[in-house]
């Protein structure tokens, strides 16, 4: 809900927006109201219909949310969700047509029935290069062609508010990207990541292709804010975990994620850095240099590029604890080993030494890293019976079967479509 009211407040300027929530206050003072009556005090303010303009954005995402905690168990109920603007260019401008994304790929007829009132917001320069903004174009119907000059640089959803996607033709993926990696980019952060983010996730629906994500990964090589870098870092972390059990694409994408990281890591020394941390917590036990906000990544690390002296420190941490955080961190942390035999330790830990309620939290540092996920699941399998009986009378089970899943999920179903979908998807 927050989002789309922030998607109306960008549409109608915020002044004009608080104009109208003012308004609504006023009217329903020591009264109760509905939605429509928010509505109303915007377009009293605005003098927009706005009741018209977001009925479907309040009754299908609204849907969708309750989907999301469980009010509706069928995905495709009350055709919830938000749209994905697919983008073409004309000689005169561009067309752009919406349909309803779903995340495994094009939304049948019988499931794409709503028509979204979609604002724009597209983002150009003009005849100085100056960024210029339009917030009047709105989407109304399932398709429609606004004029603009194409031989500019422009993107939709300027700052990334609106609620959708928009998927455009490699070609302008393309220049978009060139255009966002430049320091004086008219692309704003927000942009930035809102590209990254569309382009991975329209990718795993099989709308485009993966090569157009990388290709906008790799032009943003040279970016400097952490935010984008972080949302870089998750999408390609997902795209590995997909096809975690394929050597020659794991191989290839870890290239790719070396070519953008590396330089990173030593121009910062980060592996390094957070190395000699937790050495000298290993042979001081000051952790002062271990702040609460990094105990996971300097455990993991410490226990992935380590050996056996570091796993027994994360083991002992575990014993010893000081708090709940720096417990739930080695845990997660005696997953993250490459070491077979430790593995094994780890699988016995959780077996005759965990606590019921931390079981959960070893599955999921399994279940991060790669090198342990098909021993994972065969200590799934074997343990079944047993893991069973110790949390049959408890929700545990199913939190475990969730962790256990995911490992499936990603490997097998989005692979799947995404192969059905486009064919190889590196071609």
């Amino acid at each position: 809900m927050d989002t789309v009211l922030r998607m109306l407040s960008n549409y109608v300027g915020e002044d004009l927006f608080l104009k109208g929530v003012s308004i609504y206050l006023k009217n329903k003072l020591y009264a109760n109201s509905v939605t429509n009556d928010l509505w109303d005090g915007i377009g009293a303010a605005t003098g927009k219909d706005i009741v018209s303009f977001m009925d479907n954005w309040i009754s299908k995402v609204w849907s969708y949310i309750d989907r999301l905690i469980g009010i509706r168990a069928n995905r495709h109920d009350d055709k919830i969700g938000f749209p994905v603007l697919t983008v073409t260019e004309t000689p005169t401008g561009i067309t752009v047509r919406q349909d309803r994304f779903l995340e495994d790929g094009h939304a049948q007829l019988k499931d794409n029935e709503t028509i979204w009132n979609v604002p724009l917001s597209i983002v150009t320069v003009d005849k100085d290069g100056k960024p210029v903004l339009n917030k009047e174009a709105v989407l109304t119907a399932r398709e429609q062609t606004f004029e603009l000059d194409t031989s500019k640089p422009y993107k939709l959803n300027a700052g990334t508010v609106g609620v959708y996607r928009v998927l455009y033709t490699p070609e302008r993926l393309s220049k978009i990207a060139e255009e966002a990696a430049k320091d004086n980019s008219i692309f704003s952060l927000n942009d930035r990541i809102g590209l990254v983010h569309d382009a991975f996730a329209l990718s795993k629906a099989g709308l485009a292709k993966a090569s157009s994500a990388l290709t906008l990964v790799d032009s943003l090589k040279n970016e400097k804010e952490y935010l984008v870098w972080s949302g870089i870092s998750q999408s390609l972390a997902g795209l590995v975990s997909i096809w975690w059990e394929h050597p020659k694409i794991v191989d290839q994408l870890n290239a790719l994620r070396r070519a953008l990281f590396v330089p990173l890591v030593k121009k910062l020394g980060v592996i390094k850095e957070l190395q000699s941390r937790f050495a000298h917590f290993m042979k001081t036990g000051d952790d002062a240099t271990i702040p609460a906000d990094l105990q996971r990544v300097i455990f993991s690390v410490a226990v992935r590029y380590g050996g056996r002296a570091e796993y027994d420190a994360i083991v002992a941490v575990h014993d010893d604890a000081k708090t709940p955080t720096a417990r739930i961190a080695a845990i997660e942390a005696m997953g993250a080993t490459e070491d077979s035999e430790l593995m094994k330790e780890t699988f016995q830990f959780i077996h005759s030494k965990s606590r019921d309620q931390d079981v959960v939290y070893f599955f999921r540092g399994l279940a991060l890293n790669p090198k342990t996920r098909r021993p994972f699941v065969q200590y799934f399998k074997d343990e079944y019976e047993v893991l069973y009986k110790r949390f049959e009378s408890t929700f545990t089970l199913k939190s475990l079967v969730e962790v256990r899943n995911y490992i499936v999920v990603c490997s097998g179903f989005f692979m799947t479509s995404q192969i059905a979908v486009n064919g190889f998807p590196f071609d």
